[in-house]
């Protein structure tokens, strides 16, 4: 009798630790996936602000003024009348200690 016992409590603890071991199984994958799920909204958050920067400049491009800055930055262009000025020479190094007073 006691040898049915014995059984009896070995399959009730196995179940029991199998039970436990799948249930926290899958609140790890609940975690996990609500992570993932977290990381794409942010990233889709950054892929809509983009994108909506990207149609305000295309806006912005679109007009007279937008045109203008194209012409001028990138086609090196100026209005009549306009003079432009080239600055030549070394770009200041930042990293040196400016002149120490004693």
């Amino acid at each position: 009798m006691k040898l049915r016992w014995v059984a009896f409590w070995a399959v009730v603890v196995m179940s029991a630790a199998m039970l436990v071991t799948s249930v926290l199984n899958e609140f790890r994958r609940q975690r996990r996936m609500a992570e993932l799920m977290q990381e794409k909204v942010e990233a889709l958050h950054q892929a809509q602000d983009k994108l909506s920067r990207m149609r305000d400049r295309v806006e912005f491009f679109k007009t007279e003024e937008g045109q203008a800055w194209i012409a001028r930055d990138k086609l090196n262009m100026a209005f009549g009348g306009e003079e432009i000025y080239r600055i030549e020479g070394e770009i200041p190094d930042d990293r040196k200690p400016a002149t120490e007073s004693k």
